[in-house]
């Protein structure tokens, strides 16, 4: 791959999180980025100051390049892009394409979901219950940020969404046998369901919480805010979506994100077993798998009527 100094035009960035390169571990990892080298031609490479990794694109205007894990990292990743010299991002379309977990009474492993809300969990009040002094403070022991100059959550362009969900639906999903063995150990019928291609709220978090209790409290924020039911939850997508929102480019952003886990254990799993054992190879392969191929026909489907495309 060749770095070049040249002004480069690009039609669609595709913004997996992290690579395995990322990583100081000898444990494997799932990589979102290497496997999507197998599915363009990205022959050529600019390095960009402050952003995660260099960019890789192709000749015809495909790029991609790993943000970084987290809201902060994304953020500065997507800045450094947006803001820098290397890239003419002027008609760019923004796919965040990586992994989720999602609530098993929602989504199931393998699934895709196309996000229209983006909401922060991060920022809001929150105690420990039992430091309550009152049985409210008790039973609900959140609030909304009181200081906050605006609710943190995004609306994805609707029209957008509904190009990318109906191109991801003509996508036939992977499955596996031991992604469907482990999904049957929960009572949810959507848990056990086969994988499917849908539209959802994802929550973003920099804490990667688990069980049923903080589910419940995340649900109440995403009714707060008035936007459905969370579909998927991540670490990147606010910090995504902040860096487009000051660049005025947000109307061009999409997140498709494959389910790998879910965001509680099923009935008679400990808490360690769910976060650990939940999500093995076998599930990572096919959700990837499933991502790239349905992030590639809505690229494709861009590419071919982004310009008559009115976001």
């Amino acid at each position: 791959m060749t770095d070049t100094t040249e002004r480069i035009s690009l039609d669609v960035l595709l913004l997996p999180a992290f690579a395995a390169d990322d990583f100081e571990m000898e444990k494997d990892l799932p990589d979102e980025f290497e496997r999507w080298l197998s599915t363009y031609e990205f022959e050529n490479s600019a390095s960009v100051p402050g952003a995660n990794m260099p960019v890789y694109y192709t000749d015809d205007g495909i790029g991609i390049t790993s943000t970084g894990m987290g809201k902060a990292a994304a953020a500065a990743t997507v800045t450094a892009i947006l803001a820098g010299e290397r890239f003419d991002c002027s008609e760019t379309y923004f796919i965040t394409v990586g992994i989720a977990g999602s609530p098993p009474d929602v989504g199931t492993l393998g699934s895709v979901f196309v996000a229209d809300h983006i909401v922060d969990w991060d920022i809001k009040h929150r105690w420990v219950a039992r430091d309550g002094k009152t049985e409210e403070e008790r039973n609900h022991p959140l609030e909304l940020f009181s200081y906050r100059p605006h609710d943190y959550v995004y609306h994805l362009d609707d029209d957008l969404v509904a190009v990318a969900l109906d191109a991801g639906q003509s996508v036939e999903l992977r499955d596996a046998p031991g992604m469907r063995e482990y999904r049957n150990q929960y009572s949810q019928d959507a848990a056990r369901s086969d994988p499917s291609v849908a539209v959802g709220t994802t929550l973003c978090s920099d804490e990667f919480w688990h069980g049923e209790t903080v589910s419940e409290q995340a649900q109440w924020l995403v009714d707060e805010y008035d936007v459905g039911t969370y579909a998927t939850t991540e670490m990147e997508e606010m910090g995504t979506a902040t860096a487009l929102d000051r660049f005025g480019v947000l109307d061009r952003f999409l997140s498709v994100r494959g389910v790998v886990n879910f965001d509680r254990p099923y009935d008679g799993q400990s808490m360690r077993e769910s976060l650990h054992e939940g999500a093995e190879a076998e599930t990572f392969d096919a959700a990837l798998e499933n991502v790239v191929d349905v992030g590639s026909a809505i690229v494709d489907e861009l590419r071919t009527d982004g310009a008559s495309f009115d976001g």
